[in-house]
């Protein structure tokens, strides 16, 4: 019996500057070839206001340009929106807010239409980032219930981090659906991002991996990839 098709992912880093924005569209726009997307960014800090005064999330803007489907309010996708471009748990204690899980849960089941529409879920920084002074990523993840795709460089270093995101994932109990390689910075294909893509692709098997060279677009690698996982 084949496995129910997944309801959406959370999209994660090994670092705050991996390319988790990049890579979210370009999955839900590949996603949409095939399926209803729609996307939730549970905090973003780094917010400006509009004309009119309202807070927009750079994050999402980036996203509306793409393909994805508006499911319901803005702040429904962005739960929470904070001006200072930091972690989120000081972003909130600046703002003397503090961060629900409950409310990002119940703003992700809006958007997904009660989970029935395909929903990226991107997250600030890395794993485990704080939201409060117990409570980090890794809570919301478990508590969206959604695979994980890691997004990471493809430079020196790259081991070490995405190793110790895949062991701090698995120590929760979290399924991590794929990773992804983003050139981002446009770096050399020489010996050593050979390298760490090689040792990287075979340390997150059987799950998928994908390497995403500089300015990637949706093509034929990017549909063979989200037609693995879905």
């Amino acid at each position: 019996m084949t496995s129910p098709a997944p309801f959406g992912f959370f999209i994660t880093g090994t670092d705050t500057d991996s390319g988790k924005t990049f890579i979210s569209r370009l999955l839900a726009d590949t996603f949409t070839e095939a399926r209803r997307v729609t996307y939730l960014k549970p905090v973003q800090t780094g917010c400006f206001r509009d004309k009119h005064g309202n807070f927009r999330a750079p994050d999402f803007e980036y996203l509306l340009h793409g393909n994805i489907s508006l499911t319901s309010t803005y702040k429904n996708h962005v739960p929470y929106m904070f001006e200072p471009a930091c972690s989120p748990h000081l972003a909130a204690r600046i703002a003397g807010e503090k961060i629900s899980l409950e409310k990002i849960k119940n703003c992700f089941e809006k958007v997904s239409c009660n989970r029935t529409v395909l929903t990226i879920v991107e997250g600030a920084g890395g794993a485990i980032v704080p939201v409060s002074k117990s409570e980090f990523m890794t809570d919301i993840m478990l508590r969206l219930d959604l695979p994980v795709i890691i997004v990471t460089s493809p430079g020196l270093g790259t081991i070490n981090h995405t190793m110790l995101t895949i062991e701090a994932l698995k120590r929760r109990s979290i399924p991590v659906a794929a990773l992804i390689m983003n050139n981002h910075e446009n770096l050399p294909e020489d010996f050593i991002l050979d390298d760490n893509r090689a040792y990287l692709k075979n340390a997150i098997a059987p799950a998928s991996f994908m390497y995403v060279p500089f300015n990637g677009s949706v093509d034929n690698t990017t549909r063979t990839f989200c037609n693995e996982l879905i």
